[in-house]
């Protein structure tokens, strides 16, 4: 049994949210409930107790700069990857 959901989205949001959904041949509710279960699953994992045993070894074994700046070089280096520029 499924629920009803109203979500107020930004048109580029909406827009870009229905091409996802044509490109994979499904429905925009369905890219909706994806993304959600995506989005439950890993909050429930980083609640309990850290990522995974490999990261958690690795933590503090790199000193970076006070001013280092790990999302925008995430951006960049996921931008590079999929050949996107912002």
């Amino acid at each position: 049994m499924g629920a009803t959901l109203t979500v107020n989205l930004d048109p580029e949001v909406l827009q870009l949210a229905e091409q996802e959904a044509q490109a994979r041949h499904t429905t925009l509710p369905e890219v909706v409930a994806r993304q959600m279960r995506v989005m439950a699953r890993n909050w429930q994992e980083s609640r309990g107790g850290g990522k995974t045993p490999i990261t958690d070894v690795l933590r503090g074994a790199v000193r970076l700069p006070p001013d280092f700046d790990g999302r925008a070089v995430l951006t960049e280096e996921l931008q590079k990857k999929h050949g996107r520029q912002a």
